[in-house]
């Protein structure tokens, strides 16, 4: 039986509940066996619903001592978490990104005793559109690589002004650090040396000194050009990956919920030459509602052999070279 400890029951921790939940439904031994957060109302009725012991701090729950530990707190406190658990000896599976910074990523490295002690949730390789799309340039579907256009933009609410998602100190940046990070991730794993070129950014909305918007111009030895936006103020969710070739090209579009059902389109160069049009003579190459990306990650981390080349759960490495990038462009800020 896999014993799962949680930190932190918010938007995300709660997400998680309901994979381990999926997971059960699924016949795989799995179990809440701890949950902690000082700030959560609902906790007592979490813990009803889950039959998990109620941690009263951090030392609480390593004396649990889980198989695995989820850390799902706001960034600021993340890595001063993670680190007592991996000092401690324990398995961590930590909500993106690994730190608010390159240098936090690697004090999270250094902590580590062993190989996978450590991973990082980078979910949006569990979305099975993004994974055949990924698939699929690995297998030179579409000839030549020419470009990989990424737009991953959030609706946004008013009561985000409140957030700490908007205080730079606390979330260590805006667009970029998140959702961003979500799309340097993907690109990390199909592009090799992954470089950053520029970048452009826009924060004059909310006006709390991050990122509302940015552009950033990336390329690799495969890949010629990679070009990421990434919105917290687009007001409608909007989620869009395309790449492209000299044969042809893949879309994916939705990420479920409020961007819609993820569909994931192939089409060949003058696919029109058929008689149809080039957008009918597209193939869909499959729907999703992207319910289960969590569970689906989960599984991977607690029972799997992460040999797949896309699905697999977010290594330290992995990580780090995410958060290279993201340390370049605050480099590119700093100097104008």
């Amino acid at each position: 039986m896999k014993r799962i400890g949680i930190v932190g029951l918010g938007l995300i921790g709660k997400e998680r509940l309901k994979a381990v939940e999926i997971l059960q439904q699924r016949n795989l031994p799995i179990k809440i066996s701890a949950i902690y957060d000082p700030w959560q109302k609902d906790i007592e009725s979490l813990s009803s619903k889950c039959k998990a012991t109620i941690c009263l701090s951090i030392d609480d729950m390593i004396a649990q001592h889980p198989d695995l530990i989820i850390v799902a707190v706001p960034h600021d406190t993340a890595v001063e978490v993670t680190t007592k658990f991996l000092s401690a000896g324990l398995n961590v599976l930590l909500e993106k990104p690994m730190g608010r910074s390159l240098q936090e990523a690697y004090q999270l490295a250094e902590s580590c005793s062993r190989p996978s002690q450590l991973s990082i949730a980078h979910n949006y390789r569990f979305f099975a559109g993004i994974a055949a799309l990924l698939h699929d340039i690995q297998a030179n579907h579409f000839g030549q690589p020419i470009g990989f256009s990424l737009l991953f933009g959030h609706g946004g609410r008013p009561e985000d002004q409140n957030s700490w998602k908007l205080n730079k100190e606390r979330a260590g940046g805006g667009a970029l650090i998140d959702p961003g990070i979500h799309l340097i991730d993907l690109c990390n794993l199909v592009a090799e040396n992954l470089e950053f070129i520029g970048g452009l950014s826009w924060n004059g909305f909310w006006k709390t000194g991050i990122e509302e918007e940015c552009r950033l111009l990336l390329r690799s030895k495969n890949i010629p050009m990679l070009d990421l936006t990434i919105s917290v103020i687009r007001w409608r969710s909007t989620f869009r990956l395309e790449f492209f070739g000299e044969n042809g090209y893949g879309i994916v579009v939705g990420r479920g919920r409020s961007y819609g059902a993820q569909q994931y389109y192939r089409g060949q160069r003058w696919g029109w030459q058929s008689g149809k049009s080039q957008s009918d003579s597209e193939e869909l190459v499959l729907t999703s509602s992207g319910d289960h990306v969590f569970a689906d990650e989960l599984q991977s981390i607690l029972f799997e052999t992460q040999t797949d080349p896309i699905q697999h759960v977010c290594t330290v490495s992995e990580s780090i070279s995410n958060m290279r990038i993201l340390e370049e462009w605050h480099k590119k800020l700093q100097n104008g």
